[in-house]
């Protein structure tokens, strides 16, 4: 797959210069820098405005980017202030708001980007944990056709979980980065103008976040805004020229509240020598598979041999829509369920367009009040024409999880498409929560379509618990979002690991989702395969099966730590290079291994074998038991889900 040609956007903090070196590790091209700062106001240009949105400290140091990095940079002031500060955010409805928001900046920065660029095709941001960042870069970047890449998404809860994986990266790879600003109780001005990557300083960073209590939440990363840094070096051959100031160049400022900040006077380029001590190569990325996925992909023998024996073990049936009763209702305390919307049309994007147009009309149904959808087509070719009738309904944040599949003949004569809703009931739907992640990052798959990852339907009461409406997921490599290679593995052992690749992207947003339990599972099989039914039924069962028994724990040897450090041990009680709290979050085991059933389909989106699909719990203070037998069923349309 050819690589994208990317406008990196950039404050000057450590994470914006570091996702440049992963789009690059990627096989992406950075044609241009781009970034915003703050507009004259009364004769002066601020130093540091008060922005939800972008970092502005140390923003006169920014021109000296350009030759630092030898890429162009293009710059625009920030126009307006908050205006929806909301945690997911949705183009503005009118031209007055887009004129007062300060994300709509954005716009005209990436316009004159793009226009000095044709080729430009994606937008880089250093997005770690905030959803207010990453949901507006991404809201601009679709609307303007560009590819959002947030390749330090989630980082710290991914592989080798822990909270400093991202700081330890930056200091292989030998990014210099100051921290510039503190603002937090638990940092001082002693903090100021060190390298936060530095061992040291690494490690007073979460010893004093931990006195406060706040490690484990992005806090020794800066994420709270308890600091801020500044890039002045990093690895040949991205940096040609460092940024270097004397100590007579820069002065501490005290600010409110206890914070301080270097203000810099002067800085100068110094050229840097080619060097071989770094690739993109060498750069670390995030394993494909968490540590529990890992085990289980290792188990692939046993999954494999289980599919010879379990054959016989699941029942086939074939079912239609033939006779089908389109727009069936059900109603429940917090929620009305529509199955099976089918209208006239001759095509199935006309078809969905009349039935968006009914649900609205005749139903009263506001879109954004839609949970979960179910989308049956004839034909996956038609995907595309449905896609834009129905997501041209969805424009507030947080459109409906969804799962699309298409079940050929199956359905009813002259029927190319069909819908199925979940709708929260108007008391309660200003309490939807949703997860919308279009960014690709090592996480799980960016959307590629107008639904989010999850939406959480909320409970008319506390004492109830809520549950978490997962989308469809496919085995797609997140970073690239192509599918895994098959290699040298055989046809049954290669699905096998697509399945498990799948269900781990179902188990993280599950978590990130902080879900307690699964209701159960659906896996959706494509019928066009080399492979058995039977085979990849029970393949898709195993994995599932195994997925959620509980990990085999390990006594823990009682070994000197290799890497203990006496220094540490007597500055700060600890070897805290080591020993930093865990961020793995917490695993999803439920009692028993809850219902999975297995469904033949036609096709499935872009051509994928499998897809998993399933309803989860949120953790709550209320005990919740799911009981029931493992259950396996073969048929060749789900009916709704």
């Amino acid at each position: 797959m050819p690589g994208l040609k990317v406008v990196a956007l950039i404050s000057g903090g450590k994470d914006s210069f570091f996702s440049i070196l992963h789009c690059r590790a990627n096989g992406h091209e950075v044609v241009a820098l781009a970034n915003l700062h703050p507009a004259i106001q009364n004769g002066e240009r601020s130093e540091d405005i008060d922005s939800y949105m972008y970092q502005t400290i140390g923003h006169s140091i920014i021109p000296l980017y350009e030759q630092a990095l030898g890429l162009p940079l293009y710059r625009q002031e920030i126009l307006g202030g908050v205006v929806d500060s909301n945690k997911s955010y949705a183009s503005p409805a009118t031209t007055q708001q887009s004129q007062q928001d300060e994300t709509e900046s954005l716009v005209p920065l990436l316009r004159k980007v793009m226009a000095a660029h044709p080729e430009v095709n994606a937008v880089s941001t250093g997005a770690i944990l905030s959803d207010y960042q990453r949901t507006r870069v991404e809201s601009v970047a679709i609307r303007l056709g560009l590819v959002p890449l947030s390749y330090l998404w989630q980082y710290p809860f991914l592989p080798p979980y822990t909270e400093t994986s991202l700081l330890d990266d930056m200091a292989a790879a030998g990014q210099d980065a100051r921290i510039i600003k503190v603002a937090s109780g638990g940092l001082d001005d002693g903090f100021l103008w060190e390298n936060v990557a530095n061992y040291r300083t690494k490690t007073r960073l979460v010893r004093a976040m931990e006195r406060f209590g706040i490690i484990g939440d992005g806090a020794a990363l800066g994420e709270g805004g308890e600091f801020e840094t500044l890039a002045i070096d990093g690895p040949w051959p991205l940096w040609k020229n460092s940024i270097q100031t004397e100590d007579d160049d820069r002065m501490v400022v005290a600010g409110e509240a206890g914070a301080a900040s270097v203000k810099i006077r002067t800085a100068r380029l110094v050229p840097k020598e080619p060097s071989s001590d770094f690739s993109y190569e060498q750069l670390r990325k995030p394993t494909t598979l968490d540590d529990k996925f890992t085990a289980l992909n290792s188990r692939l023998d046993e999954i494999v041999e289980e599919i010879s024996t379990t054959s016989d073990k699941a029942a086939e049936t074939t079912e239609a829509l033939d006779q089908t009763s389109g727009w069936t209702t059900q109603t429940t305390d917090t929620c009305t369920i529509i199955s099976n919307a089918m209208a006239e049309g001759n095509s199935a994007g006309e078809q969905m367009t009349n039935i968006m147009t009914r649900l609205v009309n005749d139903y009263k149904v506001n879109p954004s009040s839609i949970a979960f959808t179910t989308i049956l087509l004839r034909s996956m070719s038609e995907f595309g024409a449905v896609n834009l009738a129905y997501g041209s309904q969805f424009i507030t944040p947080n459109p409906p999880a969804r799962v699309t599949i298409a079940c050929g003949s199956t359905l009813p004569t002259d029927t190319h498409v069909s819908l199925s809703v979940v709708i929260l009931h108007d008391d309660i739907v200003a309490q939807k929560q949703g997860l919308h992640v279009q960014s690709r990052s090592y996480w799980a798959p960016a959307n590629i379509g107008p639904y989010s990852q999850a939406i959480v339907t909320p409970s008319p009461t506390s004492s109830l618990p809520q549950l978490i409406h997962i989308a469809g997921q496919i085995p797609l490599d997140p970073p690239t979002m192509e599918f895994p290679a098959q290699g040298d593995l055989t046809p049954e052992a290669h699905f096998a690991t697509q399945a498990i690749l799948a269900l781990q992207h179902l188990w993280r947003i599950a978590q990130i989702m902080q879900a307690s339990h699964f209701l159960g599972a659906v896996a959706f099989i494509a019928a066009n395969s080399t492979t058995s039914t039977q085979s990849r039924v029970s393949a898709a069962l195993q994995s599932c099966k195994l997925a959620h028994q509980p990990p085999v724990t390990e006594e823990a040897e009682d070994e000197e730590d290799e890497h203990f450090d006496v220094w540490d041990q007597r500055q700060f009680g600890g070897n805290s290079g080591t020993n930093v709290t865990s961020t793995c979050r917490k695993d999803i085991v439920n009692t028993s291994v809850p219902p999975c059933f297995v469904a033949e389909v036609e096709s499935l989106p872009r051509d994928a074998p499998i897809e998993w699909a399933s309803v989860a719990i949120k953790a709550f203070d209320g005990a919740v038991e799911t009981k029931g037998k493992h259950h396996s069923s073969l048929s060749r349309v789900c009916l709704s889900c």
